[in-house]
Parts: structure tokens; C-alpha cells; sequence
């Protein structure tokens, strides 16, 4: 919990420059979630987790810290994202903080060389346009995933990418039902790094949010399937945002 207090220190911090420009008030919020598992892009990293989140945003700029730490003490994973809201467009470049029980090496948020290194940086490009229910989001990892040398050490930044494409039905105040689609571009950590294209996640998820003051309380069910690796998952989300 002290790595995870010193990433939300380091996103305010970093967000302080935009909080005074004049004119734009700043909205903080947080959020608690309980999550049966913690799926991501085709598979299942964790089982049940506590998926705190802080964010805080002014004008068109957005910083979240937020974290997976599954109950069983398996893994690990704190997260900084920063975007800005342009129109339709977001533009976020994301840092992912990794480490699993089995790591030996002792733990440091703040190493960022390249054969200990337990981050990912990654760019992100999403489309929302207003009058169609869809979004395509785009991702690149362009630090900290490697294609992996012979020997076992970390060769050449891999490159790999991700496209997400969503399409959204909203019931008013009843929820969202979405379809997503989602695959592997260039050799990736999804594949094992042996397919340039692979289509790796297809889900139908629903979410709503039940608002009772000034508390809101998400919650989320959702389906997935990996058609490459032939695995099915479920995951179910309650939390609290103040």
C-alpha cells in the first residue's frame, strides 16, 4: 500500500502545473471496486481484487492512479494514466507498475532500467465520436515490453499493439450493454510473440451506474472469449465512487 500511496503522490504532483490554470476547476473523485477477477485484453490476470481509483481532471487534462491487488497476494499491479480530452479524441500515455509474488529481485516503483525494470509505458489513442454508439482505441507499448533474446534477456522494445473496437447500446438510466472486439498487432506478450495478428478478445459486458446522492455505485458484469487461445472468462464488479 506504500507503493500505491507514493504512485497517487507522483500523479498529483505531475497534474499540479494544470490544476491552476485559471478558469478550469478541478474534479476529484475516487473509487473502490471488488472484482470477482481482473480480465485484461484476452485473459485473466488475477482472481478476486480490490481495484482502488483516484482521479483527477481540469480543462480537457485527466490523471488516474489506480490498482490490482488480488486478495490471495499473487500479483500486484499500480498503474498512472495521463490523457487529454480533445472533441472525440483521447490521448493518454499510460505507465503500468507489474511485479508477481514469484519476483526475487526486491521491489522498486522507481526503477526504470531496462533489464529490472518492472514498468510498461504505453501510448493510447481512442475515437468516441458523439452521434454513432462506438469506440476504436489503439494501443503501443513503447517502453518496457521487450521481444525476449535467445539467452533470455531483454532484446528490442517490442512494439506491440493493441485494437479495441466497442459498440454500445444505452437503456437510460437502466445501463450499458457493449460488444467488444479486440486484437493483437505486431508480435506481443498476447500471442507468446509468435503471431503479427491475432484476434484475442471478444466480450459482451454490461455496466451501470446507481447514483444516490452525491455517492455513485458501479457495477459491472461481463462475458469474455479468446478465440486464439480458446479460453472463456467471467468477471463481475461492484464498487463505490465518492
Amino acid at each position: 500500500m506504500k507503493t500505491t500511496a507514493k504512485a497517487i503522490l507522483t500523479t498529483l504532483i505531475l497534474l499540479a502545473p494544470a490544476w491552476l490554470h485559471a478558469g478550469n476547476p478541478l474534479k476529484v473523485s475516487a473509487t473502490a471496486n471488488l472484482q470477482s477477477a481482473y480480465l485484461w485484453r484476452g485473459e485473466k490476470v488475477c482472481e478476486v481484487n480490490f481495484n482502488p481509483i483516484l482521479e483527477a481532471s481540469v480543462g480537457g487534462f485527466t490523471a488516474q492512479a489506480f490498482a490490482y491487488l488480488p486478495f490471495d497476494g499473487s500479483y500486484k499491479e499500480i498503474d498512472v494514466d495521463f490523457f487529454y480530452t480533445m472533441g472525440p479524441w483521447q490521448l493518454h500515455v499510460a505507465d503500468y507498475f507489474i511485479r508477481f509474488a514469484a519476483d526475487t529481485a526486491p521491489e522498486n516503483f522507481f526503477d526504470f532500467r531496462k533489464q529490472s525494470t518492472n514498468h510498461i509505458l504505453e501510448g493510447i489513442l481512442c475515437y468516441t465520436p458523439k452521434t454513432v454508439p462506438i469506440e476504436a482505441k489503439w494501443f503501443t507499448f513503447f517502453y518496457g515490453d521487450w521481444l525476449p533474446e535467445a539467452d533470455g534477456s531483454r532484446g528490442k522494445t517490442s512494439f506491440s499493439s493493441y485494437l479495441e473496437l466497442i459498440g454500445y447500446h444505452d437503456f437510460d438510466t437502466a445501463g450499458r450493454v457493449s460488444l467488444v472486439g479486440g486484437a493483437s498487432i505486431l508480435k506481443g506478450p498476447y500471442t507468446a510473440y509468435t503471431k503479427d495478428f491475432a484476434f484475442i478478445h471478444c466480450e459482451l459486458r454490461y455496466t451501470n451506474t446507481i447514483e444516490l446522492g452525491a455517492v455513485k455505485l458501479p457495477l459491472g458484469v461481463s462475458w469474455l472469449l479468446n478465440p486464439y487461445a480458446r479460453r472463456v472468462f467471467m468477471n463481475a464488479s461492484v464498487g463505490v465512487t465518492f
